[in-house]
Order: C-alpha cells, then sequence, then structure tokens
C-alpha cells in the first residue's frame, strides 16, 4: 500500500511534464550563489520582483517550476529561490535552454552576433518562421563626481530588438526604414498593411502584427 501511494505520488509531480524547482549545482558541484552589489545604486535584474518561473533543463528536456524566481541581466542568469533554504540559487545556459517569468518567454541557442553568443538569453517577442527577439541587458557604470576622487557605480539596462530571418541574426531598429529594408521582400505589401491599419513602426505589438503578416505572405522554403 505504501509503495501504490508513492508512486501515486510520483506521477502527479511530473503532471503535465513539469515538476516542482528543485537544487540544481553547476558543472563543479557548488551552487551559484546570489552576488552583492554594495554601493552600486540600481538593480541588476530584470525585475527586482521575484515572480513565478519555470526553466528547461539541458540535461533532460524537462521543465521545472520555481515559486520564486527572477532574471539577472547583468550575468544573464536565471536566479531563483530554494524554497527548503531560502537561499539564492542561480541557472545559466549551460545547464537551462530556456526560460519563463510570468508570460515572458526567454531563450537561448541563437545565432552569435556582436558580443552575444550561442549561450545569451534573449526575450522571445514573436517565435514563428521569423522572430524577433529583445536583448536586455544592463551595464555597470562608473563615475566620479565633479569635485570628488569618489567614484560612484550604477546599473543601467538597455534593451535592444534583433530580427532572425531565414537563420540569419540582425540587430533592427524601431523605425519604418529599418523594419523595410529587413522585410525588402514584401516592402511594398507591408507599406499598405501598415497604413490600412493604422499600425507604428516603433510599437513592439504592432511590429508582431507585422511580422505575423510577413510571415503569412512569406513561403517557407
Amino acid at each position: 500500500m505504501r509503495l501504490y501511494i508513492l508512486a501515486v505520488l510520483v506521477v502527479c509531480s511530473l503532471h503535465n511534464g513539469y515538476t516542482q524547482g528543485r537544487f540544481v549545482s553547476k558543472g563543479d558541484g557548488q551552487p551559484a550563489l546570489e552576488t552583492k552589489f554594495s554601493g552600486v545604486e540600481g538593480t541588476p535584474y530584470w525585475n527586482d520582483s521575484f515572480v513565478e518561473g519555470e526553466t528547461k533543463s539541458r540535461q533532460n528536456g524537462k521543465w521545472y517550476r520555481y515559486p520564486k524566481a527572477r532574471f539577472d541581466t547583468y550575468k544573464n542568469e536565471f536566479e531563483y529561490e530554494q524554497p527548503s533554504t531560502a537561499k539564492l540559487l542561480r541557472l545559466d545556459a549551460a545547464q537551462i535552454s530556456e526560460f519563463k517569468l510570468n508570460q515572458a518567454t526567454f531563450r537561448c541557442g541563437f545565432p552569435p552576433i556582436g558580443e552575444q553568443g550561442p549561450r545569451h538569453f534573449y526575450q522571445v517577442l514573436y517565435d514563428q518562421h521569423t522572430k524577433l527577439l529583445k536583448n536586455i541587458h544592463t551595464k555597470k557604470i562608473s563615475e566620479t563626481e565633479f569635485g570628488s576622487v569618489v567614484k560612484s557605480s550604477k546599473f543601467v539596462q538597455e534593451e535592444e530588438l534583433y530580427l532572425v530571418k531565414e537563420g540569419q541574426i540582425s540587430r533592427i531598429k524601431r523605425k519604418k526604414s529599418a523594419i523595410l529594408e529587413a522585410l525588402s521582400d514584401k516592402a511594398s505589401m507591408i507599406t499598405e498593411f501598415v497604413k490600412s491599419n493604422r499600425l507604428d513602426y516603433s510599437v513592439e505589438s504592432d511590429l508582431i502584427k507585422i511580422l505575423e503578416f510577413y510571415d503569412q505572405e512569406t513561403p517557407i522554403k
């Protein structure tokens, strides 16, 4: 009877391919603890507040849930609170290929460009044949105030959009000329579509609609 109950509990915990978040260590077996940044203005996180998160393991392809998680955009790592100890631990692209925070999806494995390699996490805004990615990254800037020899440091968060088309990645600016150039094979059709639907090239939600239209009008090779 005890074995039966145990089997039921295991099956329930694996329902829908998810399991509860568990302790995961890095390749050397040591947990990646929270890094403290005392005296630095601002935050290294996409959002300081913890939310429910999920990660996709590279080892087995399964999804794991974490009640409290957030994204460190300075180190490009997923951080979560271990329920049993309340310690803050880290997962990076060596351990996970994708993660979710609320309704936002972050993924790595895209072609390298600039300083971003294939293990860099992007927020995936549109995910069909053509893909729209947002690079959310944080820099730590040190400044010396006028009349002082003491340097102050602060975190500055920046965002950039990238387009993945036919396996190639390119940075894209939020303006008409840049978007039409990137989608030049359907430029005239897109221009008419944007005009008739009163869309704005600089608005992310409208840009997603443009890419949906582009994919509908472009046969998959």
